[in-house]
C-alpha cells in the first residue's frame, strides 16, 4: 500500500522540480525591415558575399526602387534560399521578406493584378 501511495507523490515532486526546467522563453516574432532600409542593410549584411549574391541584392534594390513588388518578392524568396549565409544575413533575408509580403499584400488591396498574381502563387507553392 505505501508504494501505491508513494508513486503519485514522486510523480507529483518530479513534475514540480523538472517542469519548470522544460519551460522557457519563446523568441519574439521578427520585426520587419522598414522598405527603405532593406537596401542598405542588405549592402552592409552582405558585403563580403559570394557575386551570385552580390547580383541577387542589386535586383532587389532595383526593384525595390522601381516599386516592382511581385520582383522584390521573388528575390528576397530567392536569396532566402541561397546557400552559405550566415544567421544574422538569414535573419535579414527573413524581415525583408516579411516586409515585401507586406508590401505585395499592401499592392493587392490597391488592386494591382500583379501583386495579387504573386500572393497566388504564394498560396499554392507552400
Amino acid at each position: 500500500m505505501n508504494s501505491r501511495l508513494l508513486s503519485p507523490i514522486w510523480l507529483l515532486v518530479s513534475l514540480t522540480l523538472l517542469g519548470p526546467a522544460g519551460c522557457g522563453r519563446s523568441p519574439a516574432p521578427l520585426p520587419p525591415l522598414a522598405a527603405e532600409q532593406i537596401p542598405a542593410e542588405m549592402e552592409r549584411a552582405f558585403s563580403n558575399a559570394r557575386p551570385e549574391v552580390r547580383d541577387a541584392i542589386g535586383r532587389i534594390t532595383a526593384a525595390l526602387q522601381a516599386k516592382d513588388n511581385p520582383a522584390a518578392y521573388q528575390e528576397v524568396q530567392a536569396l532566402c534560399k541561397l546557400p552559405g549565409q550566415t544567421k544574422p544575413q538569414r535573419l535579414l533575408a527573413a524581415r525583408a521578406l516579411l516586409t515585401v509580403t507586406g508590401l505585395l499584400q499592401a499592392s493587392q488591396a490597391q488592386g494591382d493584378p500583379e501583386a495579387a498574381a504573386a500572393l497566388k502563387l504564394r498560396r499554392l507553392t507552400r
